[in-house]
């Protein structure tokens, strides 16, 4: 508990909720607030990823190699969670406390100006292949690796605190609530229904079809009819699995072109709004060994078209102003 730096998960007595302290992450690059037309490093002068050694960044590995480098994974300057050996959980007075202990990577891209919608489908395609690269080999790590996230922000409102393009992966010792609250609602429908929650899904918005945005022979992406925030974007694998990270190699050219389809047909509706995208995949460890049979990996995307204010945050429910029938339509409609 002692020192300048926090970095630890600490879980409330009340909702059992774990909540990530990560003090060090105040130092990292902010843009100017009284200008909101600035952005921190919008020129690539200065930029900390067009010179990585410059800027004192430490590389992991390149793609296709350091010379031709296409995509850079390297460490997180400010990480969310540190390196270091993983400790048992402990307590301090009445509360629950989980050393912060993990990986926090970046995949940068080559180009500066380059975002995820201009790609061309081999581009996307390396994307998808180093996720899953660097997620294997955090995964097989050792330690206490129990969940691991890769997530990528678009714009400065979706929390990219620096311009360039990059997404990032971070490993936890903690099942995070949300995919505590994913994994076991799914593995209760399963032992109630003897069905996968997520094939239930899909054959419903196969069979109504008014909320799908796009699909190809691998897979299929919706509006969900729950969706929580306005032009909410879910795409599946029509071939379920719960882990991303071994999904085929001859897979992901098509999940490329189901993502490019789907942020173009954004960027070109909505203004090329903020987003995040999220690969929601099973736990890299888990009691319930037969994840496979119960839940399915999947990606969310969610533009930020929206603020979540009081209800939202004294309720934790979410308010959705657009018909997700209506956002599907407008977004299946937009040519691209």
């Amino acid at each position: 508990m002692d020192g300048k730096i926090l970095n630890e998960f600490r879980q409330d007595l009340v909702s059992g909720e774990w909540v990530l302290f990560a003090t060090g992450r105040a130092k990292r690059p902010q843009s100017d607030k009284k200008k909101e037309e600035d952005w921190k490093y919008k020129s690539a002068e200065n930029c900390p990823f067009e010179d990585f050694k410059k800027s004192d960044n430490e590389p992991v590995w390149f793609c296709p190699n350091e010379t031709d480098w296409q995509i850079a994974v390297i460490k997180n300057k400010f990480p969310a969670v540190k390196p270091g050996i993983c400790k048992p959980a402990m307590t301090f007075g009445p509360f629950n406390v989980q050393e912060a202990v993990g990986f926090h990577d970046l995949f940068v891209y080559r180009d500066h100006d380059k975002h995820f919608a201009d790609f061309s489908k081999d581009e996307i395609v390396d994307v998808i292949r180093s996720y899953k690269k660097r997620y294997l080999e955090i995964s097989k790590s050792g330690g206490c690796v129990r969940y691991i996230l890769i997530f990528h922000n678009f714009g400065r409102e979706a929390g990219a605190s620096i311009y360039h393009p990059h997404s990032q992966i971070i490993s936890m010792p903690i099942l995070p609530p949300d995919v505590s609250r994913s994994v076991n609602g799914s593995h209760n429908f399963y032992k109630d229904h003897n069905e996968r929650v997520y094939d239930v899904l899909m054959k419903w918005e196969k069979e109504h079809g008014n909320r799908i945005i796009y699909e190809n022979d691998l897979f299929i992406a919706f509006c969900p009819f729950v969706s929580k925030t306005p032009y909410e974007v879910r795409i599946f694998s029509r071939d379920s699995h719960a882990h991303f990270e071994k999904m085929p190699d001859e897979f992901d050219k098509y999940l490329a072109d189901v993502l490019l389809v789907v942020l173009n047909k954004i960027r070109k509706a909505l203004g090329d709004p903020p987003y995040n995208l999220f690969v929601h995949t099973a736990p890299a460890e888990t009691d319930l060994e037969s994840v496979h049979e119960f839940y399915s990996w999947h990606i969310e995307i969610l533009p930020k078209v929206k603020v979540a204010a009081g209800f939202e945050m004294g309720t934790g429910m979410d308010i959705n102003v657009v018909d997700p029938d209506e956002a599907a339509e407008e977004l299946r409609n937009t040519d691209v």
